[in-house]
């Protein structure tokens, strides 16, 4: 096992971090090897095992990280509109989000074949910790005024397939898939969020 100091440690890991961005937005998941990435960032294969046990868990780090980035863009977004009714609140947000996913070409590229590839390969825990985080951030509209109907991972499992299925559209023209989007979640929200705030 190689010895890095942390300094040396936080290079590679962040090096990982951007090579592993850029090669998967390229190719996609199932098509980028762990010898395609060791050579980009310039580590032996051993090495690579040091940070991730496996490439779909440095995807899944990447993902996190992006998506960190989106939910702080989030809060400043429900700060702002902090003022609309609960279920043009959810609705407004949602719409938000996915306008801030053509800033994030990586995650823009992952679909439904990634997402089903990820559930496959990656341990169950690994899958529920990401709809737990999800979870946490969607927590945050309850102090703006939004009550759920049902459960809280019930409601992030929805707008997780909502977020998928809009990117699945992308062939649309914009037109067209935010008309499909607006209808989908309308009936969606009156199922999941309470109307009175």
């Amino acid at each position: 096992m190689p010895r890095f100091s942390d300094n040396e440690k936080e290079i590679i890991r962040q090096r990982l971090l951007t090579e592993g961005e850029r090669l998967f937005t390229m190719f996609g998941l199932k098509k980028v090897s762990i010898d395609e990435i060791i050579t980009a960032v310039g580590i032996a294969k051993g090495s690579f095992y040091t940070f991730y046990p496996s490439k779909e868990h440095l995807f899944m780090d990447i993902a996190v990280s992006q998506q960190e980035k989106m939910w702080s863009e989030m809060d400043a977004f429900l700060q702002k509109h902090s003022g609309l009714l609960p279920r043009e609140l959810v609705k407004q947000t949602f719409m938000f989000m996915i306008g801030q996913i053509s800033r994030y070409p990586f995650i823009k590229s992952i679909d439904s074949d990634t997402t089903d590839y990820l559930f496959r390969k990656l341990p169950k825990e690994v899958i529920e910790a990401h709809t737990k985080d999800d979870s946490t951030e969607l927590l945050k509209l309850e102090q703006y005024g939004v009550c759920f109907t049902c459960d809280i991972t019930v409601v992030t499992k929805i707008l997780q397939m909502f977020a998928v299925n809009f990117i699945n559209l992308s062939q649309e023209e914009e037109k067209t898939r935010t008309k499909i989007i607006n209808i989908m979640l309308d009936g969606v929200l009156k199922e999941i969020v309470g109307e009175n705030k």
